[in-house]
């Protein structure tokens, strides 16, 4: 089975699912399982958009406000009320935070929400990504989180050394965002992650040819309930009723 007859393209998180937990690999990616949105990624969908209003929004656009209609609107449906309200009320903090990285006015954002695509050596699909903020100097992606690390993480750096391979080595920079405090970390020496990145791609796809079909892939990997991936009631479910346990 080749790597192209399950997606199109691979991404940094296709990758990180696919290296800690195959069997969500497979059932995401093989049998096209998708479970709506949770409060915490709408948070960081929510966040973003007020920040780029603060970058690029007119003089009485309000950040939070607009930043609260778009959780809202992202959560309206499916999403418990306690954790719903709980992430609404880290909005506005998360917001204020990000302002102690800028010294004055903020920069405008030269692109927001762009397609990068680059080409993984012996690998049949491509890799996609989308930036969240290009100004004239970095590529900048924000990452909402309730715990600041002290540095970029090592998955997160793989997404940087994605980004950077289809920029032609632009700077990326990686944002954190919590109710209380911000930092910006730059990315440097992402060749070893560029190249984790090619042979995790080229190990998944050599994994794929040894079945013949999706039904004998399913078959041969053991779902970890325990990891994050599963956490959706709906995922479980779903992974129980397709691998039997």
């Amino acid at each position: 089975m080749k790597l192209s007859d399950l997606v199109k393209h691979l991404s940094y998180s296709s990758l990180i699912a696919a290296r800690t937990c195959p069997a969500f690999w497979v059932l995401r990616y093989g049998h096209k399982h998708y479970e709506p949105t949770n409060a915490a990624m709408a948070r960081g969908q929510a966040v973003e958009h007020g920040l780029y209003i603060k970058h690029n929004g007119g003089e009485f656009d309000d950040a939070a406000e607009e930043a609260l209609k778009d959780f809202n609107k992202r959560t309206a449906l499916g999403v418990d009320g306690d954790s719903r309200a709980k992430e609404a009320d880290n909005i506005p903090s998360m917001l204020e935070s990000y302002d102690t990285l800028w010294d004055g006015d903020l920069p405008e954002v030269e692109k927001y929400q762009t397609k990068i695509e680059v080409e993984l050596p012996g690998v049949d699909v491509p890799c996609i990504g989308f930036t969240d903020f290009e100004f004239e100097d970095a590529i900048v992606d924000i990452k909402t989180t309730t715990r600041m690390p002290s540095a970029i993480s090592s998955f997160h750096r793989w997404q940087g050394a994605i980004y950077q391979k289809a920029a032609g080595n632009k700077a990326v920079d990686f944002i954190y965002v919590t109710p209380k405090k911000a930092a910006r970390y730059r990315l440097e020496n992402s060749d070893a992650d560029w190249n984790a990145v090619c042979q995790s791609a080229q190990r998944l796809q050599n994994f794929l040819a040894a079945f013949d079909d999706l039904d004998a892939l399913t078959a041969a990997v053991i779902p970890n309930y325990d990891s994050f991936y599963w956490s959706h009631p709906n995922t479980r479910e779903k992974g129980r009723e397709l691998f039997g346990f």
